[in-house]
């Protein structure tokens, strides 16, 4: 039997005041120590936060209109991911464990509670610079659209996936290989499906995608430990979030000063 995720409450999770508010936008962050080139990242302090919790700061600071804002950090039931559930409660995000290798089947349950019209929001933990505006845009356009599932064409490193409760439903029921069980929405983008697709743009909004804002190296953390530090300035303390275009400018000027 699957294991039911917590219930996301407080202003902590992200809330909708509005009485309008009648669907469920749940970001799920995809969280594991487990990492081939880089165990522990996740857990790793960019700028002084640890990788994981920065994700989820600035993708709870989306607010989507219309929707109830929720966030839950979905990672295994290793032991070695104790260490993540304890992260999580020290900075109140709420934690849901799962399969290790089937992360669809992860994501599943972790929505178990959702109705079928509700969203979810694909999003990983080794990605700490997802962007709160472009994230609100992009759920606009998905409901705009009518569309099942809206993507940035290749995925984004700072704009997370949007699927339809039903769509993710029957995708775990139906993807049949381990990659597709692996890396969660392949099944949707790589086939005819009876669910809509729409794949925007890589540059749109204004995207980078010759940029590589996320985190796999030694090399990768420490230039993205740099590339905050620098688009944050003092307000790594004071816990305002540098926009993304703040953080593309450092990220090439730390680049720069790299290469003289």
């Amino acid at each position: 039997m699957p294991m039911m995720p917590p219930e996301p409450s407080g202003a902590a999770k992200g809330t909708c005041p509005s009485t309008e508010c009648r669907r469920t936008g749940r970001v799920v962050l995809q969280a594991r120590v487990g990492s081939s080139r880089l165990p522990g990242k996740i857990l790793a302090p960019v700028a002084g936060v640890p990788l994981v919790v920065r994700a989820a700061s600035r993708l709870l600071a989306a607010a989507p209109h219309g929707l109830i804002w929720q966030l839950l950090v979905a990672t295994t039931t290793l032991p070695e991911d104790d260490a993540t559930e304890q992260l999580c409660r020290a900075h109140g995000l709420p934690c849901f464990r799962g399969s290790p290798e089937d992360v669809l089947a992860r994501f599943a349950a972790a929505t178990a509670d959702l109705a079928e019209d509700d969203l979810v929001i694909r999003a990983t933990a080794d990605n700490p610079a997802y962007c709160p505006r472009r994230t609100e845009q992009l759920v606009a356009e998905h409901l705009r659209s009518g569309a099942h599932y809206t993507c940035i064409e290749g995925l984004s490193y700072v704009v997370p996936e949007v699927v339809h409760v039903a769509a993710l439903r029957d995708m775990a029921m139906r993807a049949d290989t381990p990659y597709q069980r692996e890396h969660v929405t392949p099944w949707l983008r790589e086939r005819q499906t009876p669910w809509s697709v729409v794949q925007l743009p890589r540059d749109w909004q204004g995207l980078r995608p010759d940029l590589r804002l996320t985190v796999d190296t030694p090399v990768e953390l420490d230039r993205l430990d740099r590339t905050l530090r620098l688009a944050e300035g003092d307000r790594c303390t004071t816990g305002r979030l540098a926009a993304l275009e703040e953080i593309y400018a450092a990220y090439e000027a730390v680049g720069a000063a790299r290469q003289e």
